[in-house]
C-alpha cells in the first residue's frame, strides 16, 4: 500500500480528485510503501504520534487520508534518524536495505519544512 505524506499551507479534499491536482497542489509529497496500516500505526507511534483518525475518501485514487496537523513531524539528524530507523525495523520486521531506508529518510530533511507549514496529512492511495 502506498501512503503518501505531504504538507501544505492550504489544504482541500478537492485537490484528491485527481493525480495532477494532488501533484500540483503537493510537489514534494513523499510516498512510503507499508503493507497494511498496522505498520502505518507503527510508524506513527515510533513517530510519537498517537492519535490519529483515519477519514475515508469515495475516490478512485485516494482511499483514506489522516490529517496529522496538530502534530509536529520528528526533526532528526543524522545520528537520530539511525536509531528511529533502527527502532523501525526492529518493530516492523522489514528489511533492513537501502529502499527501506530511503522510504524514510524524507523525515530528516523535509520534517523541519514542513512542521511550518498548517497541513501536515498522509494520503492513502487506492483502496
Amino acid at each position: 500500500m502506498h501512503f503518501n505524506f505531504v504538507a501544505s499551507d492550504k489544504f482541500d479534499l478537492s485537490v484528491l480528485n485527481s493525480v495532477e491536482s494532488f501533484v500540483d497542489h503537493f510537489p514534494d509529497f513523499q510516498t512510503v510503501w507499508l503493507t497494511d496500516e498496522d505498520e502505518l500505526k507503527l510508524l506513527l507511534e515510533l513517530m510519537n504520534i498517537d492519535e490519529f483518525v483515519g477519514h475515508e475518501l469515495k475516490n478512485t485514487e485516494y482511499s483514506k487520508y489522516w490529517d496529522l496537523s496538530n502534530f509536529k513531524l520528528p526533526e532528526l539528524d543524522n545520528q537520530q534518524f539511525d536509531n528511529f530507523y533502527d527502532s523501525w525495523v526492529k518493530r516492523s520486521s522489514r528489511e533492513n536495505n537501502m529502499d527501506e531506508y530511503g522510504n524514510l529518510i524524507f523525515l530528516q530533511g523535509l520534517s523541519s519544512k514542513w512542521n511550518k507549514l498548517k497541513y501536515r496529512l498522509i494520503i492513502k492511495e487506492g483502496n
